[in-house]
């Protein structure tokens, strides 16, 4: 079993709208068997698998941390996405100390930056090894801080192996959403491509 935690504890940048198309190209492979818990209080993944339904994976509210381990350890899944609240919090705690991965969405914003600090701080004082992939999300095409955020990411001193990963601000990804749907059901290559790349990043390593 892989475990994703996606997560930043500043909202807005993307994190539910990762977590459901990583969740999605995760069950499209062979012996995918996948669950998305969604720890959020706006329950936004939960709604949006209540639009159609998706039968590809499970999307299950849950809003206590020891349920969310417990209900990990009793699973048979294959692949674990949690998104989880934009807040430090024991629930935040607990979803780093089970994840295998930690995915942290980062907008083209110094503030978003800056923000990063509690949780990188955290994360090192953790002494089990896991992987954390950077995403810096809603990038505008040319746009000179793109370049700017990626150099920061890529200075943040920490003790764990990390990669930096982009998705450009495209429209498939909001408007997908609203349907129900991912951009996996979309005619978008580009965004399909961008979030293959780092479900690709977690299952080779």
């Amino acid at each position: 079993m892989k475990i994703i935690s996606v997560q930043n504890s500043k909202g807005g940048v993307g994190k539910t709208t990762l977590a459901i198309n990583i969740a999605k190209y995760l069950s499209m492979g062979c012996n995918s068997k996948t669950i998305l818990y969604d720890a959020d209080p706006q329950r936004t993944a939960y709604d949006w698998h209540c639009i159609k339904e998706d039968k590809s994976f499970e999307v299950i509210p849950i809003d206590n941390p020891k349920l969310l381990e417990s209900s990990i350890e009793k699973g048979d899944y294959n692949y674990v996405v949690i998104d989880n609240p934009p807040a430090m919090s024991q629930f935040f705690i607990t979803s780093i100390k089970l994840a295998n991965y930690l995915v942290v969405p980062v907008s083209s914003s110094a503030f978003d930056i800056w923000g990063l600090s509690s949780l990188i701080d955290t994360i090192n004082m953790i002494s089990k090894d896991f992987s954390i992939i950077f995403v810096h999300n809603k990038i505008i095409r040319n746009a000179k801080i793109g370049n700017e955020i990626r150099e920061a990411l890529e200075k943040i001193e920490i003790n764990k192996k990390n990669s930096v990963h982009e998705v450009l601000f495209r429209q498939s990804y909001p408007k997908s959403s609203l349907l129900g749907e991912t951009v996996f059901d979309t005619d978008d290559s580009h965004a399909q491509a961008e979030i293959e790349f780092i479900v690709d990043e977690i299952l080779n390593n």
